[in-house]
Protein backbone atom coordinates (compact mmCIF):
# COMPACT_ATOMS: atom_id res chain seq x y z
CA UNK A 1 0.00 0.00 0.00
CA UNK A 2 1.00 3.64 -0.41
CA UNK A 3 -0.46 7.03 0.46
CA UNK A 4 -1.70 9.41 -2.23
CA UNK A 5 -3.15 12.74 -1.13
CA UNK A 6 -3.95 11.46 2.35
CA UNK A 7 -5.68 8.31 1.08
CA UNK A 8 -4.02 4.95 1.55
CA UNK A 9 -3.99 3.07 -1.75
CA UNK A 10 -3.84 -0.73 -1.60
CA UNK A 11 -2.93 -2.45 -4.87
CA UNK A 12 -4.62 -5.81 -5.37
CA UNK A 13 -3.23 -8.08 -8.09
CA UNK A 14 -3.70 -11.58 -9.43
CA UNK A 15 -6.37 -13.77 -7.83
CA UNK A 16 -8.27 -12.80 -4.69
CA UNK A 17 -9.18 -15.98 -2.81
CA UNK A 18 -10.24 -16.64 0.79
CA UNK A 19 -6.70 -16.24 2.19
CA UNK A 20 -6.12 -13.07 0.19
CA UNK A 21 -9.51 -11.71 1.24
CA UNK A 22 -8.62 -12.16 4.91
CA UNK A 23 -5.29 -10.41 4.34
CA UNK A 24 -7.01 -7.57 2.46
CA UNK A 25 -9.57 -7.01 5.23
CA UNK A 26 -6.72 -6.96 7.74
CA UNK A 27 -4.75 -4.50 5.57
CA UNK A 28 -7.72 -2.10 5.43
CA UNK A 29 -8.11 -2.43 9.20
CA UNK A 30 -10.17 0.18 10.98
CA UNK A 31 -9.84 2.90 8.32
CA UNK A 32 -12.09 1.85 5.44
CA UNK A 33 -13.04 5.42 4.53
CA UNK A 34 -9.37 6.38 4.26
CA UNK A 35 -8.57 3.49 1.94
CA UNK A 36 -8.79 3.09 -1.82
CA UNK A 37 -8.31 -0.28 -3.50
CA UNK A 38 -6.57 -0.20 -6.87
CA UNK A 39 -7.91 -3.25 -8.69
CA UNK A 40 -6.27 -2.67 -12.09
CA UNK A 41 -4.19 -5.85 -11.84
CA UNK A 42 -6.84 -8.03 -10.20
CA UNK A 43 -7.55 -10.88 -12.58
CA UNK A 44 -10.07 -13.08 -10.75
CA UNK A 45 -11.92 -13.49 -7.48
CA UNK A 46 -13.56 -16.45 -5.79
CA UNK A 47 -16.73 -16.23 -3.70
CA UNK A 48 -14.83 -15.24 -0.55
CA UNK A 49 -12.88 -12.55 -2.39
CA UNK A 50 -16.05 -11.15 -3.94
CA UNK A 51 -17.81 -11.09 -0.58
CA UNK A 52 -14.85 -9.24 0.95
CA UNK A 53 -14.83 -6.62 -1.82
CA UNK A 54 -18.57 -6.06 -1.42
CA UNK A 55 -18.26 -5.76 2.36
CA UNK A 56 -15.31 -3.38 2.16
CA UNK A 57 -17.16 -1.21 -0.34
CA UNK A 58 -20.22 -1.09 1.93
CA UNK A 59 -17.93 0.02 4.79
CA UNK A 60 -16.67 2.99 2.78
CA UNK A 61 -13.61 1.67 0.94
CA UNK A 62 -13.28 3.30 -2.48
CA UNK A 63 -12.23 1.30 -5.52
CA UNK A 64 -10.50 2.43 -8.69
CA UNK A 65 -9.45 0.82 -11.95
CA UNK A 66 -11.95 -1.99 -11.46
CA UNK A 67 -11.70 -4.42 -14.40
CA UNK A 68 -14.95 -4.58 -16.38
CA UNK A 69 -15.22 -8.34 -15.98
CA UNK A 70 -15.28 -7.89 -12.20
CA UNK A 71 -17.17 -4.60 -11.84
CA UNK A 72 -20.61 -6.08 -12.51
CA UNK A 73 -19.96 -8.91 -10.04
CA UNK A 74 -18.98 -6.46 -7.31
CA UNK A 75 -22.01 -4.28 -8.06
CA UNK A 76 -24.42 -7.25 -8.25
CA UNK A 77 -25.25 -7.06 -4.56
CA UNK A 78 -24.76 -9.41 -1.68
CA UNK A 79 -23.63 -12.96 -2.33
Amino acid sequence: SCVEGGTRVVHVAGRLDAAGARALVQEVGDDPEGTCLDLEDLRSVDAAGLAALRRLRSEGVRMRSVPEHLAWRIEAGEA
